[in-house]
């Protein structure tokens, strides 16, 4: 954009010196497409005095690889012939080799025509200076010409108005005295020109004369002015840029401080731009990324890391269509490899005419999912509260029992568990429903309802009948008298029911547990810690509640046969239980050679899987 923005005909040529480019100053200077103007066709535009010139001091400076300067006249497409300085240097890669040259032509016709006339009489070289003095004039770009001591001998009032003087003020003047705090700036190409050597693009500034708060900003060139062969000083043209700057300081303070992330690819998907809210949330930095294919880097991801083919890339397809697109939930990849979920919009950048890349703003909606998975959960909770509550009415709870085996005699017997049907027949298992129950106070009624079939079973005395009690029933103090009754109306011998309470149930209210432990052995019932060895009370349950039985928890039994921690642990839970005059009952067996080991071991009763699956107790 900045080449095709600048007043002079820019152009590049291949290593062996075939033009390649022209920018669009040149297409418009000459009339000609650019393919005209590719190759070796420039010359025919040079002047047919000059041409021969052009082209051997341009082949010479192809053979040689040195910089090329020369001036000539080039045809413009009104037929006329103006002169213009071209320069070209040749633009190496990090190995030495020349990629490219790039060169300007720069119209100094009207230096040229001052120059004829200095050579003609007095009368005509006034005559033509006062022409020049108007054409600088009115021309909105400034321009002076200093002689070798730096003295102004021409400026225009576009440039004067800089240091804040009329042109007659600025002349015999050096530009230090003009404006000291651009000097330092500027100096060095200064110093360049007058050694032959042409600067183009030079990007200066100093706060303005009319407003110190405000800073102006400029592109200056400067090249040395011949006259025969001789340099007699300097050339200094300049644009003003200050608006632009200002444009581009305002994005770039807009781009660093906005809280999305925004990056942009050029047309070949790789990433050109990335702003600090990107770099930040992807962990990247900006020349880490630039350069890279963003796809490949940050997006060839789906949720939990599976690839994403390029063809189905929202952010690839704008390039292609030129179609905006909005994505409301992704994930990019992060430096570190984790996922960042990510909601984004995608558009086109063009020039008018093509599609020259994409521009990427995205947010990170980490908070947004956890919200939304929150109130998810919120509703499936809520749900399940209706279902539990109609379950609760409908009497669509039922017992299933498992089997507890004595290993070294003793009475069966077996627990029960709990089971909720769903009024399409399906079977629901307590970890989906107990949690809400529990939560939303309806595990009272439910604990009640079991401990009413548990009595109405041991009713009958054909074994032990163990049943599950929740914290909350535990805590209350008119569950006692409630199981009392029901024992004395069902005429149930106390001694064939126990009540399964865990470790976790025990530590939310101990003086309850402790209480509700006692009351239960006071009415006969006997109590079984669930889960024993996995919480750090208890061994001091053992010597503080009036126990029946420890259940030894699956996770210790489960690999007891290859797992000889377990074993251990398993040894000293019985032989603790045995020194308290406990029974142990191990859960999980699986397999004859677990039971047969258990035996060993000397453990009481065993459940799980290979002695019997749970059955509906009807």
């Amino acid at each position: 954009m900045v080449v095709e923005a600048i007043p002079h005909i820019v152009w590049t040529a291949s290593p062996d010196g075939a033009t390649t480019y022209f920018n669009d100053e040149g297409t418009a200077y000459t009339g000609c497409s650019r393919e005209a103007n590719y190759d070796w066709n420039w010359v025919s535009l040079v002047h047919p005095e000059d041409a021969e010139r052009a082209r051997s001091g341009w082949e010479a400076a192809v053979r040689s690889e040195s910089e090329f300067a020369l001036d000539y006249r080039i045809r413009r497409h009104d037929g006329t012939f103006r002169w213009h300085s071209c320069r070209a240097r040749p633009v190496r890669n990090p190995d030495g080799r020349i990629e490219l040259w790039l060169g300007t032509a720069t119209d100094v016709d009207a230096r040229k025509q001052l120059e004829i006339s200095l050579r003609r009489s007095e009368r005509e070289a006034h005559e033509t200076v006062a022409l020049l003095q108007s054409i600088e004039a009115a021309a909105p770009v400034g321009f002076k010409l200093v002689d070798c001591d730096l003295r102004v001998v021409r400026i225009n009032d576009t440039l004067a108005r800089i240091s804040g003087m009329s042109p007659d003020e600025v002349l015999g003047r050096t530009p230090q005295q003009l404006t000291p705090e651009l000097w330092p700036q500027i100096e060095e190409a200064y110093r360049r020109a007058l050694g032959g050597e042409t600067i183009c693009g030079l990007d200066v500034s100093m706060a303005s004369v009319d407003a110190p708060d405000r800073v102006r900003h400029w592109l200056a060139s400067y090249y040395p002015v011949r006259i025969d062969g001789e340099i007699i000083g300097v050339g200094n043209a300049i644009v003003e840029i200050t608006d632009r700057k200002e444009a581009e300081e305002f994005r770039r303070i807009v781009m660093d401080n906005m809280g999305e992330g925004l990056y942009a690819l050029d047309r070949d998907g790789c990433v050109s731009y990335a702003n600090a809210a990107a770099t930040q949330m992807l962990g990247w930095t900006e020349d880490e990324l630039r350069g890279r294919s963003m796809h490949a880097t940050v997006h060839a991801h789906r949720g939990y890391g599976t690839g994403s083919p390029a063809a189905e890339c929202p952010i690839l397809q704008v390039l292609t269509t030129g179609r905006p697109a909005r994505v409301s939930d992704d994930v990019f990849v992060c430096r570190d490899g984790t996922l960042l979920p990510v909601a984004y919009s995608v558009a086109a950048l063009g020039n008018g005419v093509a599609n020259e890349g994409v521009v990427v703003v995205f947010r990170d909606i980490t908070e947004q999912k956890k919200e939304r998975a929150s109130l998810q959960k919120e509703l499936d909770t809520l749900s399940w509260i209706g279902r539990v509550r109609d379950a609760i009415d409908e009497d669509r709870f039922v017992l299933y029992s498992q089997p507890i085996v004595p290993l070294n005699g003793g009475r069966p017997s077996e627990e029960l568990l709990l089971r909720m049907i769903m009024r399409n027949g399906d079977v629901i298992l307590p970890s989906e429903f107990l949690p809400v129950a529990e939560r939303y106070g309806l595990i009272t009624e439910i604990d009640r309802w079991v401990i009413a079939q548990a009595v109405r079973l041991a009713a009958k005395g054909e074994r032990s009948i163990e049943a599950n009690l929740s914290a909350t029933s535990v805590e209350g103090s008119d569950l006692l008298p409630y199981i009392e009754r029901l024992i004395q109306d069902e005429g149930a011998d106390p001694a064939n029911l126990v009540f399964e309470i865990t470790e976790t149930a025990l530590m939310k209210d101990v003086p309850a547990g402790m209480d509700f432990a006692r009351g239960l052995r006071d009415i006969g019932c006997g109590l079984a810690l669930d889960d024993f060895g996995t919480g750090y009370g208890s061994f001091t349950y053992l010597k503080n509640l009036p126990l029946t039985f420890v259940k030894i928890d699956i996770d210790f039994v489960r690999d007891i046969t290859t797992n000889s921690a377990n074993r251990h642990v398993v040894a000293a839970i019985v032989s603790l239980a045995k020194a308290f005059g406990l029974q142990t009952i191990a859960e999980g067996v699986e397999d004859e050679e677990t039971l047969t080991l258990l035996q060993a071991e000397g453990v009481d009763y065993a459940q799980g899987f290979y002695l019997g699956r749970p059955e509906p107790v009807e």
